[in-house]
């Protein structure tokens, strides 16, 4: 049942980055292959090396979760599991939020604090400029 329940999450991990994934595709529905890529010769090799090498593993998972959300669509029991598995992810969320509120209520209002006074001392420079300017 652990593997099931390992399988279920996977797929629903694996839907939920499917739906960014039609930016990386192409016109004709087909994932682009990074695999070929190579990094342009700059003073950033490194950079451009790694970044590379993240495209390639991008593309590998992307194609990967392609596979498992295929497998989710054709398996019942696997979308039932994905579907449960869903279901239990939103309620933790939901718990999380629960305990958390009083926690994000002040995280809030001080922003909002933040916010307005920053918005202050932005009308009153600007206010000091146009006196300012004749």
């Amino acid at each position: 049942m652990s593997s099931r329940f390992a399988f279920a999450a996977g797929v629903l991990l694996a839907s939920l980055a499917a739906l960014p994934l039609s930016a990386q595709q192409s016109s004709n529905g087909a994932l682009r292959d990074t695999t070929a890529a190579r990094s342009p010769s700059a003073k950033s090799a490194t950079t451009d090396s790694a970044l590379v090498d993240l495209g390639r593993a991008i593309t590998e998972l992307a194609v990967s979760v392609q596979k498992v959300v295929d497998q989710a669509r054709k398996d019942p029991e696997v979308r039932r599991a994905a579907l449960q598995t869903a279901s239990t992810a939103v309620s933790v969320a939901q718990r999380q939020l629960e305990e958390n509120k009083s926690e994000i209520e002040r995280l809030l209002a001080e922003a909002s604090r933040k916010i307005a006074a920053m918005d202050t001392a932005a009308k009153k420079q600007a206010t000091s400029k146009e006196h300012k300017t004749p």
